[in-house]
C-alpha cells in the first residue's frame, strides 16, 4: 500500500520559488514597445501568458514593438495565441532571441516581421506534446485536437521560413522525436531568423578570418565598448 506524506511548505520555502517579477515585463515609450517574454508561457502563477501580450499590444497600436525572448515554451495554444496576436499588430515587430526560443516561444517569435538571434542563444520547434486521460473516445479526440494543432503549426514554420511542409516536418520532429535545437547559425542557415547578433570579440574574429593571409585588413578593435579603427597589411 502506498503512502502519501503531505508537507505544509513555509512561508521562507514558497518565497524561494516565487519569481522576482511576475508576468510578462513591458518597456513602453511614446514611440515603442519592449516586450519580454521570460519564462513558462501560459504559467497561471507568473500571468506570462497571450492575455498579458495581447494587452500591451492593444493598449500600444501602431508602435514597433520589440519582443525580447528567453522561454521554454509551454501551453500550445497560449503560444498560437501569441502568434495570432503578434502578427495581427499593426505595427512593425523584431523578435530578438537572447537565450532560448524553445516550443510556444519558437511559435511566438516567428510571428514577428524580423527575428534575430543572438549567436550563444537557441531556436528550438517542436511537435505539440499531449497528455490524456479518460475513456477511449475522449483520448481519440484529444489525438484529433492535436493531429489538427500540428498540421497547422507545420503551414505557421513553412511560412515563417519559406521551407517546404516536408523540411518543417523534419525539423518538428528532429532525431529523437522532440524537435530540432537550432544554433543560431542553423536558424539563419533554416529561415527561421533573418539575422545572428554577434557580440564585439566575434566580430573582430570573423574580420580577422575574412582578411585571409595576403590582404590588407581593416580591423576592429573593441576597447571598453568603443570602436577604433586599427590598418595592417600583412607581408
Amino acid at each position: 500500500m502506498h503512502q502519501l506524506h503531505c508537507i505544509a511548505p513555509t512561508a521562507e520555502l514558497l518565497a524561494s520559488f516565487r519569481p522576482k517579477q511576475m508576468g510578462v515585463q513591458c518597456a513602453v515609450t511614446d514611440d515603442a514597445v519592449e516586450i519580454f517574454l521570460h519564462g513558462i508561457i501560459g504559467d497561471e502563477y507568473t500571468e506570462t501568458d497571450s492575455l498579458s501580450v495581447g494587452r500591451i499590444l492593444a493598449a500600444n497600436r501602431g508602435k514597433p514593438v520589440t519582443l525580447r525572448v528567453n522561454s521554454p515554451g509551454g501551453l500550445a495554444y497560449d503560444g498560437v495565441a501569441m502568434y495570432n496576436a503578434i502578427d495581427a499588430h499593426n505595427g512593425k515587430t523584431t523578435g530578438i532571441i537572447e537565450g532560448l526560443a524553445g516550443s510556444a516561444a519558437s511559435l511566438a517569435v516567428v510571428a514577428c516581421d524580423i527575428v534575430k538571434c543572438h549567436s550563444s542563444a537557441a531556436f528550438h520547434p517542436h511537435y505539440s506534446l499531449v497528455m490524456a486521460f479518460g475513456h477511449q473516445a475522449e483520448i481519440r479526440d484529444a489525438l484529433a485536437v492535436q493531429e489538427r494543432l500540428d498540421s497547422d503549426l507545420e503551414v505557421v514554420y513553412s511560412e515563417a521560413s519559406g521551407r517546404t511542409i516536408e523540411q518543417v516536418r523534419a525539423d518538428l520532429l528532429g532525431p529523437h522525436g522532440d524537435g530540432t535545437r537550432f544554433s543560431a547559425d542553423e536558424a539563419l542557415a533554416a529561415g527561421y531568423v533573418s539575422e545572428v547578433i554577434r557580440h564585439n570579440k566575434q566580430r573582430a574574429a570573423v574580420a580577422m578570418a575574412m582578411a585571409g593571409p595576403l590582404a590588407a585588413a581593416r580591423l576592429r578593435l573593441f576597447d571598453a565598448g568603443k570602436a577604433v579603427d586599427t590598418y595592417s597589411k600583412t607581408r
